[in-house]
Order: structure tokens, then sequence, then C-alpha cells
């Protein structure tokens, strides 16, 4: 197999790049994945020099090479992770990935493609070498960023790289000021993850993407129970400025950021669209199943009002007669008042419900 690897690899690059099928580009990754298994390290030093030399830019005719090479990255940290953490090559991929990520531009169509790949890339280097990325605030600030990106697969991944770095946060260092995490030490950024998250479910039906709403969801309730530990990390310093732009910065007196998030999801839902609806909807219901029920009796009358005009508008469908039954997707907003009901208890959403509905007439 040494003897004739790079015979058998050069060919296979050329179906990773050429090669329209997904199964056939599949086939071909998991193809490369077990030869790099069996090859020694001296073998596979030398097919990984050539995917360094194909990722480094010399114009437009090099883009192809550059995505097989953010490809190949990929196969050679989940296939040979022993090798990667060798030396300097997991930390000159991680410059690699910074460097592309960092300089993206959402105007570049030949662009989407190759920061996806770098993403999914970093995806498998954190999850094979720990530590490869650090508090480097540069990359994380960038995820965030492109947690907004136009392309859905980027939105995606990004969204998925932050969510894991959010589920691995200790809380207790975190609220003793002692957290190493870029929410801490880049003030605002808090901000920029939970608005980032509700533009992801703020989108028509047509664009609605399932495993990205989930994401956004799970982002979201971290996000709620960060600010309420720590509200102060989603301001940046204060400066003197009357012309201030509270949807990039939501300062205010009450200085409650939680009470913006749950606006702005309030909000996303009161327009008619069924899938929107849903995912904030399932938004509340996670935050009442993750959260401490004290800490969003505040924000009953936010969470029931557009609940209560899904439910408005569906009964008048019925009167209608433009209704159809037996889905059982209809049920889910009535699932989730109870849910905030039982969490909340009842006392305090009969009177949020009541002024709801007095606000309603």
């Amino acid at each position: 197999l040494k003897e004739h690897a790079q015979l058998f690899f050069l060919p296979l690059v050329l179906s990773l790049v050429n090669d329209e099928s997904k199964k056939c580009k599949e086939a071909v990754a998991d193809c490369v994945s077990l030869i790099l298994k069996r090859l020694a390290t001296d073998t596979v030093q030398s097919l990984y020099d050539y995917v360094k030399r194909w990722s480094q830019p010399s114009g437009t005719e090099s883009i192809p090479m550059q995505l097989a090479s953010a490809q190949l990255f990929g196969i050679f940290v989940e296939a040979r992770p022993d090798y990667v953490k060798r030396g300097r090559n997991s930390t000159d991929l991680a410059d690699l990935i910074m460097q592309v990520i960092s300089q993206h531009s959402p105007t570049d169509d030949n662009d989407w493609e190759l920061v996806y790949h770098y993403l999914v890339c970093m995806e498998k280097l954190n999850k094979y070498v720990p530590g490869a990325f650090g508090s480097n605030m540069d990359v994380w600030s960038s995820l965030v960023s492109l947690m907004a990106y136009p392309h859905p697969w980027i939105m995606q991944v990004s969204a998925r790289l932050v969510s894991g770095h959010l589920s691995a946060i200790d809380y207790k260092e975190l609220a003793q000021n002692g957290s190493d995490s870029f929410i801490a030490k880049v003030p605002g950024s808090l901000y920029d993850i939970a608005r980032n998250s509700c533009r992801q479910l703020d989108v028509e039906d047509r664009l609605y993407v399932d495993a990205t709403c989930t994401i956004a969801i799970k982002n979201i309730t971290s996000a709620f129970k960060i600010m309420k530990l720590r509200p102060d990390l989603c301001y940046e310093p204060e400066v003197d400025n009357e012309n201030e732009n509270e949807e990039l910065n939501p300062k205010g007196k009450s200085k409650d950021p939680c009470l913006w998030l749950m606006a702005r999801l309030s909000n996303i839902a009161k327009p008619r669209g069924k899938l929107r609806r849903e995912s904030v909807f399932k938004c509340f219901a996670a935050l009442c199943t993750s959260c401490n029920p004290d800490d969003l009796v505040r924000y009953l009358q936010l969470m029931i009002d557009p609940i209560d005009r899904d439910i408005r508008d569906t009964a008048g469908k019925v009167r209608r007669g433009d209704f159809q039954e037996n889905d059982p997707r209809d049920a889910l907003p009535k699932e989730v008042l109870q849910i905030l009901e039982d969490t909340c208890g009842t006392d305090n959403y009969i009177k949020a419900y009541a002024k709801v509905n007095k606000n309603a007439r």
C-alpha cells in the first residue's frame, strides 16, 4: 500500500473535486480515510504536504483544489488524529482555518463553500484535538458573525460550534468572573449570539430548516441562562451617543437583556407563519424546562401573547371553514400554554393571561 499510496490518493482527490454525486463524494472520503488509517506516519506526512500545498490560494484557478484541501484536512483529522497532534500540525491547521473564516466575504459566490468546508474541519479539529483554538477571541467572534451568514449551511455549522462552546461553560467560574470563555472576554458577544439565533428563527416558512432552528433554540436557552447570571456580559463599555442604536447594543435603564430577548422572541411569533411561530413556541417550552421558573414569571405576558394570537387565528379559520382539522401541530400552542402554567404557577399564569386578553380587545 505504501508503494502505491500516491497512485491511489491523487485520482481519489480528483473525484472529490469533480464528481457531482454526493454519494460518490462520501464514498471517496471513506476510501481516503481507510487508506490513511493503514499508512505509516512518514507516508501520511508526504500526502499531507500535498494537501497543504493545494490549500494555498493562487487565483481563481486554485479554488477547486482549495476546496479539496479543506475537505481533506477534515478527513486527516478524523482518520489520523495522532498525526494531526504531532508537532505544529494542529496549530498550523487552526491558524489556516482562522485565516479563511475571518476573511470571508458574503458577496462572493465561491467563498461560501470554502468557508463551509473549513468550518466542518474546525468542528472535527475541536472534537479530536480539544483546545486547538483555545480562547482565541478572533476565531470565536468570527463564528458568531457567521451565524448570520446568508448561506444556511454556514449558518448551521457555525451555530453548532458556538452551541458546543456554550454547553462546555462552567457556570460557577462564569459567576465568579473566572471563565476564559470568549463571552466573558469580549463584551457584547453574548448579545450577538442571542440576536443572531433569533434571526435564525425569524425566517419565512419556505426558508425554514428544522436542524438550524433546533440549534438556535438551544443557543437561545443557554444565552438566557447566562444573561440571568451575568447580564453585564451583554453590554459593551458605555459610550456617550444620543443616537445609539438599541438593535446593536440593547442598553436601557432596566439593564435586563432577558427582557429584550423575550420581547424579540414574542415579536418574531406575532406575524403569521406556522413554522416560524412553532419554532418560537418550542423555544418558550425549552426555556421552561431548562430555566428557573422564578426567572420566567416576569416574561409570561410576552410568551402568552403570540401563543394566544395563534389560537385566535386558528379559531377564526375554523369559523370561516378554511381550516384543516386533525393536524397534530395545531395542538402545540395549547400544549405550550399548559407548560407555561405548570412552570410559572397557576396564579401567575391567570394574571398574565388576563392582561393579554385585556390588551387583545
